[in-house]
């Protein structure tokens, strides 16, 4: 201990409330981007860049949080994105609801201990509720669900007509790259096969679906033309001679014998493109340069060469044509042609140039079809809080199309789980029975905050709403445990007949991640600061 300088120690109730008001000023500050009817932020950094946005991932993401418990939050909210790819917001905002009545109660003398325990069966509660009463499932989706899945998902996002283009754009998107697994009738979609290009400029009703991927800023560096079909060799290495490590050089006093030693190290090269030409190569992308010579026998032969590429575009490039990335010269035998299987294939490549910019589109890939979604609009800000948008609408329909579960969105599924706790906590006697009763209310923080945002009155509208789904515990309203709300008419109805919908995982994981966060803050009872000599 004797390189410490200090020790503080903050215990118990102390640690405790800090931790809860922590999180609560996190959710507070992320609680009017939730919904149709939200606000955006306006978040300036350091270096002065402005991001303009009311998506919960992108505010998290940016903000510089220094406290441990709300650090515990936000990187368990991540989670979501990264599983799900939407309701951020909504796991922060229950979690922080859940720490919120858990302090309450242990201000009534209930233990840490017996909370965590009423949560976790409520957690099991709901989860279950949703799976077997809940869902609506189909062996396949249709087109209507999952149109409705991506208009729920953007509706808090972009507004009107654009709401019904860019969710026609996403769910083609998706089906785009939609592969079924063999020897079964499941589906997987392959959105990492899918590209974003933005260019500002014009509006967004320009935007549409490529079928094709798209290369952008990507100089073709000999004249572009038509080629039909395409066979595309991906290469991770220069194509040009190596440079001498630093501090070695090639000393002759002879300028023959430097040419010859220039000659041969260019002969290499062209022996190895002659070897990729061999195999039907006549596209060839490459993440590095191009030497003049090599470029001018490429021109020679009629061959298409594209350089400085991103590696992560080359990728998908590859995972599209099937090609193989080879990353030198040794991953193939000097003495033989480059193996025709490990070249890509599409049905044509050709080059296209919108607003300055020069665009190369690979259409008919062999493999998968690889949509591009070409974004336009006036600010760069526009367009990328656009792709993210919609990025978030694609996880939500590619976790439509593989679960084949929706449930109804606009607090339909809170609501009911709420009632259907307060039943269960009050057919049981354990010392988990208020612990159980107040997740349930907790849960009902989604559809209030809703509310609030759309400026109604709250109480109104949720005791209309808790009555229906009390009745729809009897087989006679059995239909009412999917009625929600409707903030664009401003009404109780039946999501599901009216396309309000989202997937089930969403839920269920927005419900276990919110509820595991909770617990992890609330079995904190200690916070040590050890402060090392400098």
């Amino acid at each position: 201990m004797s390189n410490v300088e200090s020790i503080k120690k903050f215990t118990g109730k102390e640690i405790r409330n800090q931790n809860i008001k922590e999180c609560s000023l996190v959710s507070d500050l992320i609680k009017t981007s939730l919904g149709p009817t939200s606000f955006d932020k306006m978040i300036v950094d350091e270096i002065g860049d402005i991001t303009i946005t009311n998506d919960g991932a992108n505010i998290l993401k940016r903000m510089d949080v220094s406290h441990p418990a709300a650090k515990i939050l936000v990187n368990l909210s991540k989670q979501q994105e990264e599983e799900v790819g939407d309701g951020t917001t909504s796991v922060v905002i229950i979690a922080a609801e859940l720490l919120k009545r858990a302090n309450d109660m242990m201000e009534k003398k209930i233990h840490p201990s017996t909370i965590i325990s009423g949560f976790r069966l409520g957690m099991c509660h709901s989860c279950s509720l949703i799976r077997e009463k809940l869902t609506l499932s189909s062996s396949h989706m249709d087109l209507k669900s999952l149109l409705n899945a991506a208009k729920t998902s953007l509706s808090s996002k972009i507004s009107g007509v654009n709401a019904k283009k860019f969710s026609l754009i996403a769910l083609q998107a998706v089906k785009s790259v939609q592969v079924q697994e063999k020897n079964s009738q499941k589906f997987r979609c392959q959105i990492k096969a899918i590209n974003f290009i933005k260019i500002p400029g014009n509006s967004l009703n320009k935007s549409k679906l490529v079928d094709g991927y798209i290369l952008a800023n990507s100089k073709a560096s000999v004249m572009m033309t038509r080629v039909s079909p395409a066979r595309i060799v991906c290469l991770n290495f220069d194509l040009r001679r190596p440079k001498m490590p630093l501090g070695m050089q090639v000393e002759n006093q002879n300028a023959k014998e430097i040419e010859k030693i220039i000659k041969k190290e260019v002969d290499l090269i062209k022996n190895q493109v002659k070897n990729i030409l061999q195999a039907g190569a006549n596209v060839i992308i490459t993440t590095r340069g191009l030497d003049e010579s090599i470029l001018k026998f490429l021109v020679k032969n009629g061959i298409v060469a594209i350089r400085r590429v991103s590696f992560d575009d080359l990728k998908r490039i590859a995972m599209a044509t099937g090609s193989k990335i080879q990353n030198t010269f040794s991953s193939f035998n000097l003495q033989k042609n480059l193996d025709p299987l490990l070249l890509g294939e599409s049905e044509e490549v050709f080059s296209q140039e919108i607003s300055s910019y020069e665009i190369i589109i690979f259409r008919g890939c062999r493999f998968c079809h690889a949509g591009t979604i070409f974004l336009r609009g006036g600010t760069e800000y526009l367009l990328e809080e656009l792709s993210q948008s919609l990025l978030d609408s694609i996880s939500i329909l590619k976790r439509a199309i593989e679960g084949n579960k929706l449930v109804a969105g606009g607090g339909s599924v809170e609501t009911a789980l709420c009632v259907s706790l307060q039943n269960l906590s009050n057919s049981i006697f354990s010392r988990e029975q208020l612990p159980i009763l107040e997740f349930g209310e907790a849960l009902m923080i989604l559809p209030k905050t809703l509310i609030r945002n759309a400026g109604l009155d709250d109480n109104e509208i949720l005791t209309k709403l808790r009555i229906l789904h009390t009745a729809s515990f009897t087989k006679k309203f059995l239909g009412y445990q999917y009625f929600g709300l409707d903030l664009s008419t401003q009404k109780i109805q039946n999501n599901f007949l009216q396309g309000i919908v989202e997937p089930v995982i969403n839920k269920i994981k927005c419900i276990q991640i919110a509820t595991e966060a909770a617990i992890t803050i609330l079995r904190i009872d200690d916070l040590i600061n050890i402060k090392k000599k400098t």
